[in-house]
């Protein structure tokens, strides 16, 4: 019965805002990227159990142009997801990462 009341709390964190709090939260924490000048945006993600793939496009304030497109793994731990790995590539004509965004790893493994 204990059980089942522990699993009935359980945070429900399968959804885009979830993935977007850990990817921005990642963000902070490993690099000084400006996200006060960007929008960020979940463009798809899916979940499998305990882990979940995310796609995110990076935009300039105020534009539909994606400046970059980046793929992010993430694994449930308790009630928040955690980034994993991210590999990505640049949107509308970039070829550079923005100022501060930690590098893009070969084979999506960081």
């Amino acid at each position: 019965m204990a059980a089942l009341l522990l699993s009935g709390c359980a945070k429900d964190i399968n959804n885009k805002e979830a993935v977007k709090e850990a990817v921005l939260k990642r963000l902070t924490t490993v690099s000084g990227l400006n996200l006060a000048g960007m929008d960020v945006e979940i463009t798809n993600v899916s979940f499998q159990g305990n882990n979940a793939d995310a796609q995110v496009a990076f935009k300039a304030k105020g534009t539909n142009d994606s400046m970059l497109n980046m793929s992010y793994k993430l694994e449930r731990q308790g009630d928040i997801w955690i980034v994993k790995s991210s590999s990505g590539g640049m949107g509308g004509g970039g070829s550079q990462l923005p100022p501060g965004h930690p590098p893009a790893s070969q084979g999506g493994s960081k």
